[in-house]
C-alpha cells in the first residue's frame, strides 16, 4: 500500500503515515461526507426552518485557526444563497471582544467548525453567544464524536453534524478534516438543492484524484526545490483557501518556509514587497469570468517585475501561449461546470502536498513537525476568563 507515492513502511519510519493517508484519502472522505449529509438532510432542514422563520437572520461562521478559514471560504455562499448577512469571525476574536460581533436583538445562527471540538475557544464562543444574543441557534460541525462540542447538552435550538470518523485527522496539520468540513458547509448553504449536487460532488472528487495522482510528481518536484518563502493568492472563496494554504506549508515546514497570503487585488497594496528570489508565488485562479481579468492583470504585472521568484498556477483561466509558470495545474475538461465556491474543496490539495514533501525534505516528521512542541494537534494552555457584570465595559 502506498500513500502520496510512498510505501507505508517508509512513511511509518519517518512519522508521516497519518498525514500522507489523510491527504490521499480526501476524495473518499468527500464522498462519505456527502452521503452522510443526504442521510441527515431532513433533520438539518427541520432545524434550519426555525432559523428561517426570522427575517434576515444574522449568520456567524466560526472556528479557530484552520477551522476559521473554512468560514472565510464559505461566507459568500451563505450570503448569496440565504439572502442574509453572514460573517466569518474566528473564535479567537469572539473570546476577547464578543460585544464587537454579536447583536443582542438580532436572531443569530452560530455555525461552529471544529476538528476535535476540544479547544477551549470552541465551547467558550458558544457560551458567549448565549450571553450576548437574545435569540441564538447553534449548528456545530465537527469530526470528533467524543469532543466537548459534540457532547454539549442539546436542545431544540441546536444541532450537531458529525462527520465520518476518518475525517478526524490524527496528524498535527488539519487536511481531510478541513476540506470535509468545508464541503459540509457548502452543502448546508445549498441544502435545498443538495440532491442535485451529485454531478458537482462527482466532479470535485474526480479532480481531487487528478491532483493526487496525475499532478503528484510535479508537485513533489517543486516542493523539494530550495525556497524559503511562499505567497498564496486567491479571490472570493479562494481567499480562504489562500489563507489555509499559507498556514499548511508553514506548519508542516515548522516555520522553515515563511508564508503569506492575500487577494489578487490586495497584493498590489504593499504585500508584494515580500517577494524575492527565494519565493514561490501560487496563484489560485477563479473560474468566474467576472473575476479572471483582475487576476490575470496581476499575474502579468508580477511577471514583468519578476525578481527571480518561481510561480505555480492552479486553474484553467489563462492562455498557456501567453503566460508560463514553473508549475501549471490545469484540470482536464475545465472547471466551468463547477460553482466557483466548490473549487475551494480541491484547490487546497497542492498546498497540503507541498507542505508534506517540504517537511520530509527538511528532515522533519510530517505527523508532528513542531520539534519544540510550540504547536500541537489540540491547542493547550488557553484560559478562559469570565468577567463579572461590574468588570464589563
Amino acid at each position: 500500500m502506498k500513500y502520496l507515492g510512498l510505501r507505508m513502511k517508509d512513511l511509518q519510519d519517518r512519522e508521516a503515515l497519518n498525514t500522507a493517508r489523510e491527504i490521499a484519502s480526501q476524495p473518499s472522505s468527500w464522498e462519505k461526507t456527502y452521503k452522510r449529509f443526504l442521510e441527515e438532510k431532513e433533520y438539518i432542514l427541520q432545524f434550519l426552518q426555525k432559523v428561517w422563520e426570522h427575517d434576515f437572520p444574522y449568520i456567524i461562521l466560526t472556528g479557530a485557526g484552520t477551522s476559521a478559514f473554512i468560514g472565510e471560504a464559505l461566507v459568500g455562499s451563505f450570503q448569496k444563497k440565504w439572502n442574509g448577512v453572514c460573517r466569518a469571525i474566528a473564535t479567537t476574536d469572539i473570546i476577547t471582544h464578543p460585544e464587537n460581533y454579536f447583536i443582542k436583538s438580532r436572531p443569530t445562527l452560530l455555525i461552529s467548525f471544529a476538528r476535535s471540538g476540544d479547544s477551549p475557544e470552541s465551547v467558550a464562543a458558544v457560551e458567549l453567544a448565549k450571553e450576548h444574543c437574545d435569540c441564538l441557534y447553534e449548528l456545530n460541525i465537527t469530526c470528533n464524536k467524543d469532543g466537548a462540542l459534540a457532547k454539549k447538552i442539546k436542545d431544540t435550538d441546536s444541532y450537531t453534524f458529525l462527520l465520518p470518523e476518518e475525517t478526524n485527522d490524527q496528524s498535527l496539520a488539519m487536511t481531510s478534516s478541513f476540506s470535509s468540513m468545508l464541503l459540509t458547509g457548502l452543502l448546508i448553504s445549498n441544502i435545498l438543492d443538495a440532491e442535485q449536487l451529485r454531478p458537482t460532488i462527482d466532479r470535485v472528487c474526480e479532480l481531487g484524484n487528478y491532483v493526487l495522482n496525475d499532478c503528484l510528481p510535479d508537485i513533489q518536484k517543486m516542493a523539494e526545490t530550495d525556497f524559503k518563502r511562499m505567497v498564496f493568492m486567491g479571490s472570493g472563496p479562494l481567499f480562504g483557501i489562500a489563507h489555509e494554504s499559507h498556514l499548511k506549508v508553514q506548519e508542516l515546514s515548522n516555520g522553515k518556509v515563511i508564508c503569506k497570503f492575500d487577494s489578487f487585488l490586495g497584493f498590489r497594496h504593499g504585500p508584494k514587497a515580500v517577494v524575492d528570489d527565494t519565493t514561490v508565488v501560487v496563484y489560485l485562479l477563479s473560474n468566474s469570468a467576472g473575476v479572471q481579468p483582475y487576476e490575470l492583470d496581476l499575474v502579468r504585472s508580477a511577471k514583468t517585475t519578476a525578481a527571480g521568484e518561481r510561480s505555480i498556477a492552479i486553474g484553467n483561466s489563462y492562455d498557456e501561449s501567453e503566460l508560463k509558470f514553473d508549475l501549471s495545474i490545469r484540470f482536464p475538461g475545465g472547471t466551468e461546470d463547477i460553482q466557483e465556491e466548490f473549487l475551494s474543496v480541491f484547490y487546497i490539495l497542492p498546498a497540503q502536498i507541498i507542505g508534506f514533501y517540504k517537511s520530509l525534505s527538511l528532515g522533519l516528521s510530517p505527523d508532528s513537525p513542531s520539534q519544540n512542541g510550540a504547536i500541537s494537534r489540540v491547542v493547550q494552555g488557553v484560559k478562559i476568563y469570565h468577567l463579572t457584570e461590574n468588570e464589563k465595559c
